[in-house]
C-alpha cells in the first residue's frame, strides 16, 4: 500500500516537472510586433511598414500580411541589411537568425476602394496602428471610434486599435504640379570667341501640388545641360545657364518651347599657336557636348517611354545618366542625403523591376547601369 502510495506521487511530481518545462519551452516569444503604421496614398495605394522586435534564436518566423496582393517588398534587420523571405498566400515567412529587429514595408491596392466620390479603406488587424490618410482628406465615416485624430504635415492621422476597421473619406481635388517657361534671355546678344553668355528663364509652377521640373537646353540641336527644380504651387524661379563658344558664328537657343538666338564673333587677331590650340579645345568641347546630347537623347527616351515614374525616379535617372551611364549604389545616397536608404533601395529596385536598369555586384558595392 505504501509503496503503491510512493509511485503514485512520484509519477505526479514528473508529470508536474514536465509540463512546467513544456510550457516554459512553449512560452518563448518568436517575435512581437512594435509598430505598424498603414499611409495611403491619393490613387488608393497603401503603403504597410512595421517594426518587429525577434528572438536572436529562432531562425525564421511567419507574419501574416494585411493583403495576399502584396507588392514592392522590404524586409531589412538593425544593420540595413536585406533579408530573405518566403510568402504563402498572405502569410509571410522572414529568415531572421541572429536579429534582434526586422523592418517590413510594402505596398498593396487591396485594401481600398472607391464609389462616385468616396474611398473607403477596410481591413482587420490584429495590432493597434497608426493609419495616415492622403493630403486634402475629409473623414465620412467609421465603423468603430479611433483612439486618436490628429493633424500631422497636413494630413489626417488616425490611432487605431486592434479589431476591424472601414473607414470612409473623400480627396479634395487640387490640380497636379502644371509648370510653365517664359522670359528666355541671352545676356550679351553679341560676344567675341571664347567670352561667356549667360542664359535664364522663368519657370514658375502653375499647379497646387508641389513638383520637380527639368529645363533642358539646347544650342542648335545639341542638348548643352539641363537643371532640375522643385516649386511649391504657384512659386517660380530663375534657372541660368553659362554658356562659352568658341567658333564663331550666331547660335539659337532653346529652352521647352521658347527660342532666341546669341552671335560669337571672330576675335580681331589670333595667331597661328593659339588658333591651333583653340580649335583643339572647340573639338573637344564638341566631343563633350555630343557625348552629353546622346545622354540627353538616352534620357529623354526613358522619361517618354515610362510616363508613370515617379519624380524621385526620374533625378536619379538623371543623376546616373550624368555620371556617365553607371554609378555605385553610395554614390546615390550621397546625392540624395534626403531619402532614406531603404525608401532609396526600393526605388533602385523598382528602375531594374522596369527594365530601366541593371544592378550587379562589384567587390562589396552594388553598381547601377542605365540599360543600353
Amino acid at each position: 500500500m505504501v509503496r503503491d502510495l510512493r509511485s503514485s506521487l512520484m509519477a505526479l511530481l514528473f508529470l508536474i516537472i514536465f509540463s512546467s518545462t513544456s510550457l516554459s519551452i512553449t512560452s518563448v516569444e518568436e517575435f512581437m510586433v512594435e509598430s505598424t503604421s498603414l499611409t495611403v496614398y491619393r490613387d488608393g495605394l497603401v503603403h504597410v511598414a512595421q517594426t518587429i522586435i525577434v528572438n536572436e534564436t529562432v531562425p525564421y518566423f511567419t507574419l501574416t500580411l494585411f493583403s495576399n496582393l502584396v507588392e514592392n517588398i522590404l524586409v531589412t534587420d538593425e544593420n540595413q541589411t536585406v533579408l530573405d523571405y518566403e510568402i504563402v498566400e498572405q502569410n509571410i515567412t522572414i529568415f531572421s537568425l541572429g536579429c534582434q529587429s526586422v523592418f517590413l514595408e510594402y505596398d498593396t491596392t487591396a485594401l481600398t476602394g472607391k464609389k462616385a466620390e468616396v474611398w473607403t479603406i477596410s481591413f482587420w488587424t490584429p495590432y493597434n496602428l497608426t493609419l495616415t490618410l492622403p493630403q486634402n482628406s475629409e473623414l465620412m465615416d467609421f465603423n468603430n471610434i479611433p483612439e486618436s485624430i490628429g493633424i500631422y504635415d497636413g494630413k489626417i492621422q488616425l490611432t487605431l486599435l486592434s479589431g476591424f476597421w472601414e473607414i470612409n473619406y473623400v480627396v479634395s481635388i487640387v490640380q497636379p504640379s502644371q509648370f510653365e517657361i517664359n522670359n528666355l534671355n541671352v545676356t550679351p546678344e553679341k560676344v567675341h570667341a571664347g567670352e561667356a553668355v549667360t542664359i535664364s528663364v522663368t519657370v514658375t509652377n502653375n499647379g497646387d501640388e508641389a513638383g520637380s521640373y527639368t529645363a533642358v537646353l539646347r544650342i542648335g540641336e545639341t542638348v548643352e545641360g539641363s537643371k532640375t527644380v522643385s516649386l511649391e504651387g504657384g512659386q517660380s524661379t530663375v534657372v541660368t545657364f553659362d554658356v562659352t563658344k568658341n567658333v564663331s558664328g550666331t547660335y539659337v537657343v532653346t529652352i521647352g518651347d521658347l527660342t532666341a538666338k546669341f552671335t560669337v564673333l571672330a576675335s580681331p587677331t589670333f595667331p597661328f599657336m593659339e588658333l591651333a590650340a583653340a580649335s583643339f579645345v572647340a573639338v573637344g568641347i564638341f566631343l563633350l557636348f555630343y557625348l552629353k546630347r546622346l545622354k540627353g537623347q538616352k534620357v529623354e527616351k526613358i522619361l517618354k517611354s515610362n510616363p508613370y515614374l515617379r519624380e524621385e525616379d526620374k533625378k536619379v535617372i538623371m543623376f546616373i545618366a550624368e555620371k556617365g551611364g553607371k554609378v555605385f549604389e553610395a554614390e546615390i545616397r550621397s546625392q540624395f542625403p534626403d531619402m532614406p536608404r531603404t525608401s532609396l533601395w526600393r526605388l533602385v529596385k523598382r528602375l531594374e523591376k522596369f527594365d530601366i536598369v541593371k544592378v550587379k555586384r562589384v567587390g562589396l558595392e552594388n553598381q547601377v547601369e542605365l540599360k543600353k
